[in-house]
């Protein structure tokens, strides 16, 4: 999420002196102290993070770009906005993000750094990202189809780690996909997620979380990703979060949100009573379609019943697949990133 250059700014450079220019302006702004001022007031910093700008905003919370110096490294610091600061809900919410979001060591989502409280709030630092959200991405239309089973393979990698520590995400979208300059996918906001308990013994890699508590009328999630047993506020396991992705992929694949409707009671709708149909204009292999209805399926019986099923029936839909591409996390360790260099050597 890190910014560049304003393109006219940067024509006037070479690459390098685009990179140094960048350099200079983040050590000038540790030099001074930080004394950013964002726009809800967060003046110099947050704990010791050195606030260099504002990098997005949500209803609930806002991330900005700081600098932590103990290390030297630019990180991205996410603080609840002033409007739900008072809220203990939302409060709750933020914290059990924090933790659910750690407890999965994986490349595919996004690292945790820190967590602290600053003026009595609380707040989580992450690693910054560079590149766009699946969301942004999908504005200029449909994905190749390499691409589209690419950004698929690595999101069904990540679940399948959330859902190995126990955990079902509950909003898998566009929005809470990210895709780095590298090429690399990052999941997001594990804000509603959700602990389970494993359905066949731990080994078994399948978990189902306990019915969800709601207010009435009500549910958490996005009401055109959500699965049919998440609109009703039932018992939730993997197969729920492959539906969601299915979702995606099929978003993916066509342009179309597969349940998106002009209000949110019509898209809940459509997602318990309506099929996502593919298009002879669409151009999918019938390989992958079969993949996608069935990701789809109104009963979770008849989906996937794990992200490593999921998995492998991508990378069989498009053979032969490149090698795993490594998404450089600081948890992760050099010795990883050592193993594979090595390999693509070997190669």
């Amino acid at each position: 999420m890190s910014q560049p250059l304003d393109p006219e700014l940067a024509s006037a450079f070479t690459p390098e002196q685009a990179a140094l220019v960048q350099r200079l302006a983040l050590q000038l702004v540790r030099a001074l102290g930080a004394q950013a001022t964002t726009a809800d007031g967060e003046e110099g910093g947050v704990g010791r993070y050195q606030v260099a700008g504002l990098l997005g905003s949500g209803g609930m919370a806002q991330v900005y770009r700081a600098i932590d110096p103990k290390l030297g490294r630019e990180v991205a610091v996410k603080v609840l906005r002033p409007q739900v600061r008072g809220d203990p809900d939302q409060v709750r919410r933020f914290e059990h993000e924090a933790r659910a979001t750690a407890s999965v060591d994986h490349p595919n989502v996004v690292a945790i750094h820190d967590i602290g409280s600053h003026g009595g709030q609380p707040f989580i630092v992450t690693e910054l990202l560079e590149g766009e959200t699946l969301r942004q991405r999908l504005t200029a239309g449909p994905l190749p189809l390499r691409e589209a089973l690419d950004i698929a393979v690595q999101a069904s990698r990540g679940l399948a780690a959330a859902h190995a520590r126990g955990i079902v995400h509950r909003d898998i979208k566009p929005d809470n996909l990210f895709v780095t300059t590298a090429g690399c996918v990052k999941i997001l906001d594990f804000g509603i997620a959700k602990p389970c308990r494993p359905r066949r013994g731990p080994a078994s890699g399948v978990w189902e979380s306990t019915p969800l508590i709601t207010a009435p009328g009500s549910s958490p999630g996005t009401p055109a990703y959500m699965s049919p047993e998440q609109v009703r506020g039932a018992t939730l396991a993997a197969p729920s979060d492959l539906f969601s992705l299915g979702a995606v992929v099929y978003e993916m694949l066509t342009g179309r949100a597969a349940f998106r409707r002009a209000t949110a009671a019509e898209s809940l709708a459509a997602v318990l009573r309506d099929e996502a149909e593919f298009l002879h204009t669409d151009g999918v292999p019938p390989a992958v379609r079969a993949i996608v209805d069935r990701c789809l399926r109104k009963r979770p019986g008849a989906r996937y019943q794990g992200a490593r099923d999921l998995l492998e029936a991508l990378e069989a839909a498009a053979p032969p697949w490149p090698a795993e591409r490594v998404c450089y996390s600081p948890r992760i360790g050099s010795r990883r990133a050592a193993a594979a260099r090595r390999a693509r050597r070997r190669a």
